[in-house]
């Protein structure tokens, strides 16, 4: 059986309004994911950057620290005497 929209919707408001915990929280899950991303900012080229996309660049820089991937200020400034 197809379903219009307004019937869609009709079916899905009545799943929520009846839906135990576990399933809103799928739902919710779900529907965070379809939204368009959030930019917050843009790279050098104009490229927008998602918020998503923001948070993984955090989380992979903060790895490399932790894992010793990284430079010091030292030797920071010893490169830029040679550009």
């Amino acid at each position: 059986m197809v379903m219009g929209v307004s019937e869609l919707r009709k079916e899905l408001h009545d799943f929520i309004n009846h839906a135990d915990e576990r399933f809103l929280k799928m739902v919710y899950a779900m529907s965070k994911e379809y939204e368009e991303p959030e930019i917050v900012g843009y790279t050098l080229d104009g490229s927008p950057i998602t918020r998503q996309h923001l948070v993984k660049r955090i989380k992979a820089a903060s790895e490399g620290v932790k894992s010793g991937d990284f430079l010091a200020q030292e030797d920071v400034e010893k490169e830029v005497e040679n550009w």
